[in-house]
């Protein structure tokens, strides 16, 4: 685990005056308390125990680990969600962006863990441009071929979901900018496929082939702004 501080208060701007608005206080000692499922990287955390305060520093921990959370939740100034760490469960003082805006990390950090639910598959994804590692991405058994993709699409702005296509296997060291007909029917994994019934494993490589130039798109969006 590594923390950098960073000078990103949520939204850009911290207004000193905010008072924390707190939801969900626990009523005991265990109740509301929960679990949350880190879903990408870098985490941005308010250390301290007053989540308005306006230090905040990057933490680096693996996609698909889990931390604890008191049940707490605080709502930010720019509509920013952050959940309050369990210290009694050996976490630092201090609160967690779950979801929100001023970051420049699109999508959610965290997903509440839910009693008796299956284990979710963190892959590992390689970049389209030059199948260097680009991210992990965490999905429910219950989530589909289709919602990998998009999170493919999420951490690497500009690609094209529908030039993302799913494969069971990779047919050569080169798997992006080929084009179908490469590529057997067979091969090809549909998106409505449900995670739990894909070829994927977890601590495995989520396999696809871009249809088309991904540097080339992702060079658009950047100067689409």
């Amino acid at each position: 685990m590594r923390e950098v501080a960073a000078d990103v208060p949520e939204g850009g701007t911290t207004t000193e005056g905010d008072a924390p608005v707190f939801v969900g206080r626990p009523s005991g000692e265990d109740a509301g308390r929960a679990e949350y499922r880190v879903m990408q990287g870098p985490l941005f955390r308010k250390p301290g125990a007053d989540p308005s305060a306006p230090k905040i520093v990057r933490l680096v921990r693996p996609v698909g680990s889990r931390v604890r959370a008191t049940g707490r939740t605080w709502r930010g100034p720019s509509g920013g969600m952050w959940i309050e760490l369990d210290t009694s469960a050996g976490e630092k003082p201090g609160w967690l962006l779950v979801e929100g805006p001023g970051f420049n990390q699109p999508g959610p950090h965290l997903e509440r863990v839910e009693p008796g639910e299956e284990e979710p598959l963190v892959l590992r994804v390689l970049s389209p441009i030059d199948d260097s590692h680009l991210c992990d991405i965490c999905v429910r058994a219950s989530q589909t071929v289709g919602d990998a993709k998009r999170w493919v699409a999420l951490r690497l702005p500009g690609l094209r979901l529908e030039k993302i296509i799913a494969a069971r296997e990779k047919p050569s060291g080169k798997t992006h900018g080929m084009g179908l007909r490469n590529f057997p029917a067979s091969w090809v994994v549909e998106d409505a496929v449900r995670m739990r019934d894909s070829p994927f494993e977890s601590g495995g490589e989520f396999v696809f082939f871009y249809m088309g130039d991904a540097a080339e798109d992702v060079a658009a969006a950047e100067a689409a702004g």
